[in-house]
C-alpha cells in the first residue's frame, strides 16, 4: 500500500508500543493479541493466527476490544471499534501454517472514560512513531 496515502488518512498520529499491552477480542472463545500503535482514533494490533482465529473474525466489520498493559494497572473495557484493515504480515518459512495478523482499528464512540484511559495508556507505555518506522 502507498505510504503516504495510509498517513494522509489518519487524523491523529499514532504511537508506537514498547511495553507489553494486550487486545482481547470478544470473539468466542476470544482472540489474545499485542498492541502495536495507538492513537486517539485507533489502533492496530496483532495475533498469531492459530487454528480458526481468524474465522471467527469472520466478515466482521464492529468488534468489541479490551485493553490491558500487563503489570501497569492499565485495563480499558468494552471498545468499539470498527476494522479497517486485516493483513498477513509475516509468515515463518520455517512454519508455513503460522501467520500473523495486524489488524487495524478506528474507535467507533468511545466514552469519556475510555478517552481518558487510552490517553493514560498512550502517554505512560508509547513513544512516538518516527517516519522510518512502518
Amino acid at each position: 500500500m502507498n505510504r503516504s496515502f495510509v498517513e494522509n488518512r489518519r487524523k491523529v498520529a499514532r504511537k508506537v508500543f514498547g511495553d507489553n499491552v494486550y487486545v482481547v477480542i470478544d470473539t468466542q472463545p476470544e482472540i489474545l493479541g499485542q498492541l502495536i500503535e495507538i492513537s486517539a482514533t485507533g489502533m492496530a494490533f496483532s495475533f498469531v493466527d492459530l487454528g480458526a482465529a481468524s474465522q471467527r473474525l469472520g466478515g466482521r466489520e464492529h468488534l468489541k476490544i479490551d485493553l490491558y498493559a500487563a503489570g501497569k494497572g492499565h485495563y480499558i473495557r468494552f471498545l468499539t471499534a470498527r476494522v479497517v484493515s486485516n493483513t498477513v504480515t509475516c509468515t515463518d518459512e520455517f512454519i508455513p501454517a503460522l501467520p500473523i495478523r495486524r489488524i487495524g482499528v478506528e474507535f467507533l464512540q468511545p466514552t469519556i472514560a475510555q478517552q481518558v484511559q487510552i490517553n493514560l495508556l498512550s502517554r505512560r507505555h508509547t513513544h512516538a512513531a518516527s517516519s522510518n518506522s512502518h
